[in-house]
């Protein structure tokens, strides 16, 4: 009975040294480090939601967007028109953005071979246009984004709107929303320089303009 029992306890002992053989090594597998691909403009997404105004009387491409206007080192007088032309936009109030166009004198410019009164032109892109960005939200928009000073010194916006705009400018564009990225890149490649909505205050207040095209 005694070797019985002695023989069962060096089975015990033996299972247990052979244990360590048994052990399963477990594989720490490191993922791989993220790349960071370069993207070209194409590949930017607006931060703003497309431009989807209803056509039709009283239509304002400003309804629904709110915008913050941030503040700017402009001196007094260009920053109260600023001020003054964004507000308006915003509620797309036509015919307060034409009295302030209008407080110096008349050349305000607001197209290119369209008579008529700026209100009443504005007024009409707005309600039947189908062309985007419409007016408003276009000129609500620019004056929100940084600044440059034109060949006469007047202040104007965006900064795309100058001799040789930076990546950053162009890409702004697509950021806030205004133009898509084709039409962006098509604009660079064909060296026309920002042919989009600009406009320009001088540095008396005197607002200049307020156009697209060439």
């Amino acid at each position: 009975m005694r070797l019985l029992s002695l023989l069962a306890v060096a089975a015990l002992v033996l299972a247990g040294c052979g244990s360590d053989s048994d052990e399963t090594v477990a594989t720490v597998t490191t993922p791989p480090a993220a790349t960071t691909d370069s993207f070209t403009i194409t590949e930017l997404p607006p931060t703003t939601p497309p431009d989807t105004t209803p056509e039709g009387e009283g239509a304002c491409s400003m309804s629904g967007l709110r915008l913050t206007l941030p503040e700017q080192d402009l001196p007094p007088e260009v920053a109260d028109v600023r001020k003054r032309v964004f507000d308006a936009a915003a509620a797309c109030d036509y015919d307060t953005l034409e009295q302030i166009a209008e407080e110096q004198g008349e050349g305000f410019t607001f197209s290119y071979g369209s008579g008529g009164d700026a209100s009443d032109y504005w007024r009409e892109v707005e309600e039947t246009s189908t062309e985007t960005p419409k007016p408003m939200r276009a000129l609500a928009t620019i004056l929100t984004m940084p600044f440059t000073r034109n060949e006469s010194g007047s202040y104007a916006w965006p900064t795309a709107y100058s001799e040789n705009p930076t990546d950053e400018a162009w890409r702004d564009l697509v950021y806030k929303g205004l133009y898509g990225a084709e039409v962006v890149d098509r604009m660079r490649e064909q060296n026309t320089g920002y042919l989009g909505y600009r406009t320009a205050v001088t540095a008396d207040g005197d607002w200049q303009f307020f156009v697209a095209g060439d």
